[in-house]
């Protein structure tokens, strides 16, 4: 079980909540857990509360810098919510064609190839969402998510932050970057 590539293909919070459901094998503790944080008990309620906080926001646009299935396909208050997936630019053909197969259907839904930029994207009808996880007040991304931050960042609308678990003291795990949070107008807590 390779989950970040399975994070590449369907985002951290589908994977998280396919992994939670069988956290009782130690075999998948030890793996995952040398790769990633462990997701917690309240990742699908949480799903749930993130989503709405997006929707605070009153886009219509949501560039996400990871695929986030889960959050995207609960999108459903609007038809005229657009989500749109940066695919990295060294993403896998493989990989790139179960993407567009995971898509919701119930929400527009467009891929974007990094470095490329969304047409009418502007600060007065999008947001950038950006995955990873909270460890000890730090914001650790995985290297593509890093790379795709440095080129978005000059984006002069909002770009939050959105753990999927939050980790109390400084560790981490495998690939994965600490950002400056100073890049994100807002964390979810």
């Amino acid at each position: 079980m390779d989950v970040l590539k399975i994070n590449r293909e369907i985002g951290l919070f589908l994977a998280c909540e396919n992994i939670a459901k069988v956290l009782n094998s130690s075999e998948v503790v030890n793996k995952v857990g040398a790769e990633m944080p462990l997701p917690k008990d309240n990742l699908t309620q949480n799903v749930g509360k993130i989503t709405d906080w997006l929707s605070g926001f009153n886009k219509s646009k949501y560039m996400f810098l990871n695929p986030e299935i889960a959050l995207i396909e609960r999108f459903t208050n609007s038809q005229s919510t657009e989500a749109i997936i940066v695919e990295p630019c060294d993403m896998d053909d493989e990989i790139r064609t179960r993407l567009k197969d995971n898509l919701p259907q119930n929400v527009k839904v467009t891929i974007l190839q990094e470095p490329f930029f969304p047409k009418r994207f502007r600060p007065d009808n999008g947001i950038i969402v950006v995955t990873g996880y909270l460890a000890g007040n730090k914001t650790m991304v995985l290297p593509e998510t890093l790379r795709m931050i440095n080129h978005y960042k000059n984006f002069w609308g909002k770009i939050v932050f959105v753990p999927y678990v939050v980790v109390n003291d400084y560790i981490r795990c495998g690939e994965w970057m600490e950002v400056s949070s100073s890049i994100f107008n807002e964390i979810w807590r």
